[in-house]
């Protein structure tokens, strides 16, 4: 389950705290909660907060303060058991080295588009397996559900239903597994009708 805090409007640290501890309570402790920043904390903030909700026992925070801040996330990750994830904002395979050179994270977020396809995200996923990081999707789960099993790394798919709409059959969660479709290719067709009613005139 996917939760966020640093949410626009007025907020303080002990806010924060409350809310996600609100969650947690609510959800009980046997769900494996995410937690998103968005990039709106500080450094100083991430370890300030992060260190205050280690008790929450969240599955990872992610992209606690700006995603090219190696060095600020390294001081982030080093200070805090939480696990944090990060680059789904990063653009192309350079990045990431970066990163991963820094040890700004511990878990690798690949936006399959950013990254430039389905090559340049494998190649992404082997170097974080050179420096022992899983990794995981980011928005296209009908696809990565593919690259997540075909790498020793891959941790898990991130599942946000938002281009389903334009296939005919898509992965359904079944009592949150994927299954990978078995059929040629990625096992996707268009929806003709949806691609028709989305298109835009030259």
């Amino acid at each position: 389950m996917k939760t966020q805090l640093a949410l626009p409007g007025d907020t303080t640290a002990a806010r924060e705290v409350e809310r996600v501890r609100l969650l947690r309570e609510a959800v009980g402790p046997d769900i494996d909660l995410m937690c998103d920043i968005n990039q709106r904390w500080s450094v100083n903030q991430a370890i300030d907060i992060g260190s205050r909700i280690e008790d929450v026992h969240l599955f990872w925070l992610e992209d606690v303060t700006a995603h090219d801040d190696y060095a600020g996330l390294a001081r982030v990750a080093d200070a805090l058991v939480t696990p944090l994830a990060g680059g789904e904002c990063l653009y192309g395979i350079t990045p990431f080295r970066h990163m991963l050179e820094a040890r700004s994270v511990d878990i690798v977020m690949i936006d399959l588009v950013r990254v430039g396809g389905i090559a340049n995200w494998m190649k992404v996923a082997g170097m974080a397996e050179a420096f022992n990081v899983p990794v995981v999707s980011h928005v296209l789960p009908e696809i990565d559900v593919h690259l997540i099993s075909a790498v020793p790394n891959g941790l898990t798919v991130e599942y946000m239903p938002w281009s389903f709409r334009l296939f005919e059959e898509v992965p359904v969660p079944v009592n949150g597994e994927l299954s990978v479709p078995t059929k040629p290719g990625l096992g996707l067709a268009f929806d003709r009708d949806a691609i028709k009613r989305y298109s835009v005139a030259a």
